[in-house]
């Protein structure tokens, strides 16, 4: 009789086990270990003003001179809700579908005019959802053809190893195996920070960042046709 026994050696194992007759043995697979990367995001704004907005950030980490897989697409939503997208930024990889439930009692025309992430969903009506994919990497705003306030965002990124951070700026991507990447933080009001980052074993912490808002301006966008909103035609 065959004793079968299974041993740990360090992150590796061997096993045997009978398969028709004959013995196989799994020869020794070494885990790559993960860790956490966290930090916080902190934002330089103008004098007298104060961040309200830190948990709109995006952090997210690429490997560093390295082949990069495809993260799978998924399916996800965002609601009009009292003329509001919620969650205000959505968080997607490439070709992934954005479902948009009109959970308003009155109709909305959502669009985005921005370069790779073009697409019109027409005018529809409470209870109905229409949808949009999103090929390519990039940050997307979103609009309403009919509501002038009424602003969001798509941000795509090229991995799973992706975050946004809390009401108080802290962030954790977790399950980073060990290596070199490239950290990117995004927010709407500043520009895109990058820069690596070494993740050893156990992690990365301390990754704290601080962007710089105070050359932001609030600016009204167009409508779909790059003309002003006529808010007096807007009756809900």
């Amino acid at each position: 009789m065959l004793n079968i026994r299974r041993n740990s050696i360090g992150a590796s194992s061997w096993s045997c086990a009978w398969r028709l007759g004959v013995a196989v043995v799994l020869l020794p697979v070494a885990t790559k270990a993960q860790g956490s990367v966290t930090g916080q995001v902190t934002i330089q704004e103008k004098p007298g003003e104060t961040t309200t907005d830190l948990g709109t950030a995006v952090v997210w980490v690429e490997p560093a001179g390295a082949a990069r897989q495809r993260p799978a697409a998924t399916t996800s939503s965002i609601a009009m809700d009292g003329r509001k997208f919620v969650p205000r930024v959505r968080v997607v990889t490439p070709g992934s579908k954005v479902e948009f439930p009109n959970q308003d009692p009155f109709n909305h025309n959502i669009f985005s005019n921005a370069e790779g992430g073009q697409f019109d969903l027409g005018l529809y009506g409470r209870g109905e959802t229409k949808s949009a994919t999103f090929a390519k990497a990039g940050a997307y705003p979103l609009y309403c053809n009919i509501h002038s306030k009424m602003t969001g965002w798509i941000v795509v990124v090229p991995t799973s190893l992706v975050a946004q951070a809390g009401a108080d700026g802290r962030f954790e991507l977790e399950r980073v195996p060990a290596g070199r990447y490239v950290l990117h933080i995004w927010h709407e009001r500043a520009a895109e920070l990058t820069r690596e980052v070494t993740v050893a074993a156990a992690g990365a912490s301390g990754q704290d960042v601080a962007l710089d808002a105070r050359g932001y301006k609030v600016a009204q966008h167009k409508n779909k046709f790059g003309q002003d909103y006529k808010t007096s035609d807007v009756r809900y």
